[in-house]
C-alpha cells in the first residue's frame, strides 16, 4: 500500500518529533548524574511499575491484576501495550529497578525508544485533528512541536505511555466524528478509555455534541464499551470484589516523593494518612457528563464547529488541574497539550504563539513540582490553570467571530446556468 504525499509528509514530521525526543530524554537521562546529585541514569519508577504489570501478564496472572498488593493500579490496556517489551526483557535477561532501584538499567534505553513509538503516534493524531480546524495547514509543525513538546512530558521523566496513547486515540476519536465515521470514532474511543478511563472528561462531552439523535448515541455508546469491558473484566475476575474496590478508591498519600498536597487534600486529610482519589475522579466524571448533557440541549438546532468543540472538550479536560486532590505534573499535560491544538494555529504569529504555550505550558507543570505549602501550591497552580483556560475558550471564540475559515479556498467561478427558451418564444435568426 503506497501512502499519499499527505499521509507522507505527516508520517516525515512525526518520525522527526519523535527522534527528537528520543535524542533529548537519552542525552537528559544520561547526562543527569553530571549536574545533579544522582548516582547513575535518571529514569522513571512509575514506567518499570507499568513494566511490572506486563510481566504480570506474561506470568499468567492478569485475573489478579487489580488485586490489592500487586503494585499500582493502572489500567489494563496500557501493561497489554508493554508485553512485547516486557517479553523482550525476558529473552535478553534485563533485570529491571522495581521494586528495587538500579543505577543503569540497559532496558531503560530501550524503554525510551519503545515510548517514543507512542509519541509517533500522537503526533499523527495531532496532524489528523489540526486538518479538522480549517487552519492553515503551513502552520501545523509548531501546532504539532509545541503539543508533542506538552505531551512528552508524560514519557519522560514520568514514564506513562499509556496516557500519551489515550490522548492520541481521543484525537482519533475526535477527527472520526468530525468526518461522520460514528462506528470507528466508538471503537477509538473505547480504546483510549481502556488505556485511560479520564479520557472521559474529553470523550463524553464529544460524544454528547456529535453524535445526534437518541438511537446513533446508544448504538456509539455500546460500541464504545465493548474494549473497557473485554480488557478489564478479564483483569478483575480472579477478585472481583477487591479489584472493583481498588479501582475506585485509588488511595494516595501526600507523603509519597511526587504527590503535592492541594488546599482541597490538605482539609480532607487533616486526620487520616491517605485519601481515596477514586471518588474525586468519579465527581470529575459526573461534572463532564452534566456538561455534555447541558452543551447537547443548548446546542442540538446548531452546527458546531470543530474550533469550538475541541475547545470545550479540552477545557472539560482541565478539570483535573482543579479536583484531584493530590496532583502529580503530569496529570496536567493532556489538557496543555490539546490547548496547543485549538491555540496555535489560530494565533498571526504561530512561532511565538507555540514558544508562549509551551512556555506557559511548562512553567504550570514546574509550579505542580514545587514543594510549596498546600496553601500557597494552590493559590498559585489554580489560576494559572483558570487562565490557560480563558485563553482557550477566548481564543476560539476569536476564531469564530472570524467571516471565513483561514484557508477557505474561493469557490471556482460557475458560468450561468442554462436556461431553455420559453414555450411559443421566437429565436432570432442570424445570417439571415
Amino acid at each position: 500500500m503506497r501512502l499519499v504525499p499527505r499521509h507522507r509528509s505527516d508520517a516525515a514530521l512525526a518520525a522527526i518529533i519523535a527522534v527528537t525526543f528520543l535524542s533529548a530524554a537519552l542525552a537528559i537521562s544520561l547526562g543527569a548524574q553530571i549536574v545533579l546529585p544522582v548516582h547513575g541514569w535518571l529514569y522513571s519508577t512509575d514506567f518499570f511499575a507499568l513494566m511490572r504489570d506486563a510481566h504480570t501478564i506474561l506470568w499468567g496472572g492478569f485475573g489478579i491484576f487489580y488485586s490489592p498488593g500487586v503494585g499500582q493500579t493502572p489500567h489494563p490496556l496500557g501493561a497489554l501495550s508493554l508485553v512485547p517489551l516486557a517479553e523482550f526483557s525476558n529473552l535478553m535477561h534485563y533485570v529491571e529497578p522495581f521494586p528495587y532501584p538500579l543505577p543503569r538499567p540497559a532496558i531503560w534505553l530501550w524503554g525510551l525508544g519503545y515510548m517514543a513509538v507512542y509519541l509517533f503516534v500522537y503526533v499523527l493524531a495531532v496532524l489528523a485533528t489540526y486538518r479538522r480546524l480549517g487552519l492553515p495547514l503551513a502552520r501545523r509543525p509548531w501546532v504539532a512541536s509545541a503539543s508533542a513538546a506538552l505531551a512528552a512530558f508524560c514519557l519522560f521523566p514520568w514514564g506513562h505511555p499509556e496516557d500519551v496513547a489515550a490522548m492520541a486515540l481521543a484525537l482519533f476519536a475526535f477527527s472520526s466524528l468530525r468526518d461522520g465515521a460514528s462506528i470507528r470514532g466508538a471503537y477509538l474511543a473505547g480504546a483510549a478509555a481502556a488505556f485511560q478511563p479520564l479520557t472521559l472528561l474529553f470523550l463524553m462531552p464529544l460524544v454528547l455534541i456529535e453524535v445526534r439523535g437518541r438511537g446513533r448515541l446508544k448504538a456509539f455508546t455500546l460500541r464504545a464499551a465493548i474494549i473497557p469491558l473485554a480488557v478489564a473484566l478479564p483483569a478483575m475476575a480472579g477478585n472481583f470484589s477487591a479489584s472493583l474496590s481498588a479501582i475506585l478508591a485509588e488511595p494516595q498519600t501526600a507523603r509519597l516523593r511526587f504527590n503535592r498536597p492541594t488546599l482541597l487534600d490538605s482539609l480532607l486529610q487533616a486526620h487520616h494518612n491517605t485519601i481515596s482519589t477514586g471518588w474525586f475522579r468519579v465527581a470529575m466524571l459526573l461534572i463532564a457528563l452534566a456538561v455534555g448533557i447541558a452543551l447537547r440541549l443548548a446546542w442540538r438546532n446548531r452546527a458546531v464547529g470543530a474550533r469550538t468543540t475541541l475547545a470545550v472538550c479540552t477545557a472539560v479536560l482541565s478539570l483535573r488541574a482543579f479536583i484531584e486532590p493530590t496532583q502529580v505534573a503530569y496529570y496536567l499535560s493532556p489538557y496543555l497539550a490539546f490547548g496547543a491544538i485549538v491555540l496555535i494555529g489560530a494565533m498571526p504569529r504561530p512561532r511565538l504563539a507555540a514558544v508562549g504555550w509551551t512556555a506557559f505550558g511548562f512553567g504550570q507543570l514546574a509550579v505542580a513540582m514545587s514543594r510549596a505549602s498546600a496553601l500557597s501550591y494552590s493559590l498559585a497552580l489554580w489560576p494559572l490553570s483558570l487562565a490557560g483556560l480563558l485563553a482557550i475558550l477566548m481564543i476560539v471564540n476569536w476564531q469564530e467571530s472570524q467571516a471565513e475559515p483561514y484557508d477557505a479556498p474561493s469557490a471556482p467561478a460557475q458560468p450561468p446556468p442554462f436556461r431553455c427558451p420559453s414555450e411559443g418564444a421566437r429565436l432570432e435568426e442570424v445570417g439571415g
